[in-house]
């Protein structure tokens, strides 16, 4: 009878290490997963942060980027400048 209820604690005490809310191996390997996943998040963002920052540079130190930019997007012209738009029949 003995080495029954010792295993009966044995058994409790595994199932209490991997199930115990916030502290077994499950909340571990769930950590761990959001942790892996944050991590990419941040990587994919400090990637777009390199980017928008490279696009701010050039476009305060290079005036012709700028005119560029300014012309397509917003379809700014020169003075004394013509736009001619045709349409394709």
């Amino acid at each position: 009878m003995l080495p029954y209820i010792g295993l009966f604690f044995a058994i409790v005490l595994i199932l209490w290490i991997v199930f115990a809310p916030n502290r077994g191996i499950l909340a571990l390997y769930r950590s761990k997963s959001e942790i892996a996943r944050l991590q990419a998040d941040n990587r994919k963002l400090e990637e777009e942060n390199k980017a928008l920052q490279e696009e701010i540079n050039r476009l305060q130190d290079d005036p012709a980027y700028l005119e560029e930019k300014a012309r397509k997007e917003y379809g700014l012209l020169k003075e004394n400048e013509v736009l001619y738009i045709f349409k394709k029949k």
